[in-house]
C-alpha cells in the first residue's frame, strides 16, 4: 500500500511540475509584432531618390529583437547616397552601431538592449542612386536567420538632364557688356520634390545674371548665380533668368545643379556652353544689325501634344528642324515674323500661331509646295510685358506624314521691347498691309 501511495505521490508530483512548466513558458512567451510596408521606388537614372523604408518593430517589456546583428542589401547597380537609420522609442534602450559599408551590404550591431517595453525599433528611411537604366530589383534585409524583402526599386532611365529643364536662346551674342541671353525654365521632373532635393542652383562662369522672376530668389545684380529653394520648385515653370554679356571675348558654361537632401555636395543637373563673339568697330549688337530685336528660331516636330499657349521643350542634340522664323520688333508696338517652313509636309496647309508668352495670335495659313517648302509674313501687335516668344505650325489639311512634321514648334526666342509701343493692334496683316489672306503665302520652293 504504502509502495502504490508513494508511487501515486510521484505521479502527481511529476503532473504538477509539468504543469507550472507549461505554464511559466506560456507566461513569457510573448509575440513579437513586425510592420513592413515594402515600398517600390522609381529611381531615375543618375538621380538621389529617397526609398522610404519602414521596417518596425514593436515589443512588450519581456520581448527583444531576436539579432544583434542587422544587414540590408541593396541590388547591383544601386548604391546608397544616404543609408537608412535606426531609431528607438519607448522605455528600452540600446546602443546601435554606425552603419558599416561593404560591397552592396550594410550592417548595424545593436548592443546593451534593455528591454523594459513597451518599445518600438524602426529602420527607416535611405536614399540611392543607380547607373541602371531599366529593371526592377529588391532590396532586402536579414536579422538573425530571417531575411525579408524591405523595398522594391524600379531603375527608369531617366538622366539627370533636364530634371529642371532649361531653354537657353540665343546662345551666341556679342561681348558688348550689354548684349543678354534668356533662360526660360520649363516645369520640373517629377521626382523634383522636397523629399528629394533641397534646392537647385543655375550659376554661370562667365557674364553676369541680371534679372529674374524665377520664384523665391533676389534679383541677383551682376551676380553669377541663383538658388531656387524646394518649396517654389512647382513655380518656375516658364519662369526666366537674364545673362548679360561680359565686355571680353569667350565662352561661359551655363550649369544647373541640384541638391539632394541630407547631402553637403550638390551633383549637376545640365550645362550648356554659350559664346560671347568679338565685337567689329562700328557694329555694335549683331542682333540691331538684322533690324530692332532680330531672333532667329528654327522649326522642329513636336514631342507631345504641344498647342500654341503650351511653351516648347528644348530639342535633344541632333534633333531635325523643318525650317526656321526670324523676329524682328519693329520699335512701334509690333512684331515683324518671317516664316520658313523646310521640308515639312508637302502639298499641305498650316495654321501658323505666334505665342507671347501664353498669349496665342490668330492663325495665319501658310501653304507648303510638293517639297514641303513654304513661306509667310506675319505681323502681330506686342503682347505688353512678354519677353519670350515662340511658334506653332500645325497641319490643317494634306496627306499624312511620318515624319512627326504635322505639328511644328519652335524654340524659345527673347522679344527685345524697342520704341514705345504706342501702335494699336489693327487686325493681323502681312507685308504691305493686306489683311490675311490664305490665298498668299504658297512656297516658294
Amino acid at each position: 500500500m504504502s509502495q502504490w501511495r508513494s508511487q501515486v505521490g510521484v505521479g502527481l508530483a511529476a503532473t504538477l511540475l509539468a504543469s507550472l512548466l507549461a505554464t511559466s513558458v506560456v507566461a513569457t512567451a510573448l509575440a513579437l509584432t513586425i510592420t513592413n510596408t515594402n515600398p517600390s521606388v522609381t529611381v531615375p537614372t543618375g538621380v538621389a531618390t529617397n526609398v522610404g523604408i519602414n521596417y518596425v518593430w514593436n515589443g512588450t517589456a519581456s520581448d527583444t529583437p531576436g539579432a544583434t546583428s542587422f544587414a540590408v542589401s541593396l541590388p547591383t547597380g544601386y548604391t546608397w547616397t544616404a543609408p537608412p537609420t535606426f531609431s528607438l522609442t519607448g522605455t528600452a534602450t540600446a546602443t546601435v552601431s554606425a552603419p558599416s559599408t561593404v560591397g552592396q551590404v550594410t550592417t548595424w550591431t545593436l548592443s546593451s538592449f534593455s528591454a523594459t517595453g513597451p518599445w518600438t525599433l524602426t529602420l527607416s528611411g535611405g536614399q540611392v542612386s543607380t547607373s541602371l537604366t531599366s529593371g526592377s530589383s529588391l532590396v532586402t534585409l536579414s536579422y538573425g536567420t530571417t531575411t525579408s524583402v524591405i523595398a522594391t526599386l524600379k531603375a527608369s532611365g531617366v538622366t539627370t538632364t533636364g530634371l529642371f529643364p532649361v531653354t537657353i536662346s540665343p546662345l551666341s551674342v556679342p561681348a558688348d557688356g550689354t548684349s543678354t541671353i534668356l533662360l526660360v525654365f520649363g516645369a520640373p521632373g517629377a521626382n523634383a520634390t522636397c523629399a528629394n532635393y533641397t534646392s537647385f542652383t543655375v550659376a554661370t562662369t562667365g557674364g553676369t545674371f541680371t534679372t529674374t522672376n524665377l520664384p523665391g530668389v533676389t534679383s541677383p545684380v551682376n551676380g553669377t548665380s541663383a538658388t531656387v529653394t524646394c518649396a517654389n520648385f512647382t513655380s518656375v515653370s516658364l519662369k526666366t533668368l537674364t545673362l548679360r554679356a561680359p565686355t571680353t571675348p569667350g565662352t561661359a558654361t551655363i550649369t544647373v545643379s541640384v541638391l539632394p537632401v541630407g547631402s553637403t555636395t550638390s551633383t549637376p543637373d545640365s550645362t550648356t556652353l554659350v559664346t560671347f563673339t568679338k565685337t567689329s568697330a562700328g557694329q555694335g549688337n549683331t542682333e540691331r544689325e538684322h533690324g530692332k530685336g532680330a531672333r532667329k528660331v528654327a522649326f522642329y516636330a513636336s514631342t507631345g501634344a504641344t498647342t500654341c499657349a503650351a511653351a516648347p521643350v528644348s530639342p535633344s542634340a541632333g534633333t531635325p528642324s523643318f525650317g526656321f522664323a526670324i523676329l524682328n520688333t519693329t520699335g512701334h508696338g509690333r512684331v515683324n515674323v518671317e516664316v520658313a517652313l523646310k521640308g515639312a509636309a508637302p502639298n499641305s496647309t498650316y495654321s501658323v500661331y505666334l505665342d507671347q508668352a501664353g498669349t496665342c495670335s490668330p492663325a495665319f495659313t501658310l501653304h507648303t509646295n510638293s517639297r514641303g517648302n513654304g513661306n509667310r509674313h506675319l505681323n502681330v501687335a506686342m503682347v505688353s510685358g512678354a519677353t519670350q516668344a515662340w511658334l506653332t505650325a500645325t497641319q490643317t489639311k494634306g496627306s499624312a506624314v511620318t515624319n512627326g512634321s504635322n505639328l511644328l514648334v519652335t524654340n524659345l526666342a527673347m522679344v527685345s521691347v524697342k520704341g514705345h509701343g504706342h501702335e494699336n493692334a489693327q487686325g493681323n496683316q502681312d507685308k504691305g498691309g493686306n489683311q490675311d489672306n490664305p490665298g498668299r503665302g504658297h512656297g516658294k520652293g
